[in-house]
C-alpha cells in the first residue's frame, strides 16, 4: 500500500518528480529520453546496484518481480555482490545469473 502511494505521487507529476527521484541514479541520461518502459531494465539495473531505500521502494511499486528477476539474471553491469543479495531476495540459484555463470 505505501509503494503504491509512492507511485501513484510520483507518477502524478512525471516526469519531473520521477526524474527528481531518479536522477542521481541515471546521472548519464538525458531525461528527454527516459522512458520508464522502454528503459526499464537499464533503470532496474542502476537502481538495484546504486538505489537507496527510496528507489528500492519506487522499483518494487512500478515494475513487477518477474521484470526484477528477470534483470537480476541477465544483467551484465550488476557485480557479484548486488547479484548475489538479488538472488537471496527473490530466491534465485546464483547459477541462474549472468555474472556468476561459467564463462
Amino acid at each position: 500500500m505505501a509503494n503504491e502511494a509512492i507511485v501513484d505521487k510520483i507518477e502524478k507529476n512525471a516526469p519531473a518528480e520521477t526524474w527528481r527521484l531518479l536522477s542521481p541514479l541515471l546521472w548519464d541520461t538525458d531525461s528527454t529520453k527516459l522512458d520508464l518502459q522502454r528503459d526499464k531494465f537499464a533503470i532496474i539495473e542502476r537502481i538495484m546496484v546504486y538505489g537507496r531505500p527510496e528507489h528500492i521502494r519506487w522499483m518494487n511499486a512500478r515494475y513487477p518481480k518477474d521484470d526484477l528477476v528477470d534483470v537480476v539474471k541477465a544483467s551484465r553491469n550488476i557485480d557479484k555482490k548486488t547479484a548475489n543479495y538479488w538472488c537471496i531476495h527473490f530466491n534465485i540459484p546464483l547459477r541462474m545469473t549472468r555474472c556468476f555463470s561459467t564463462q
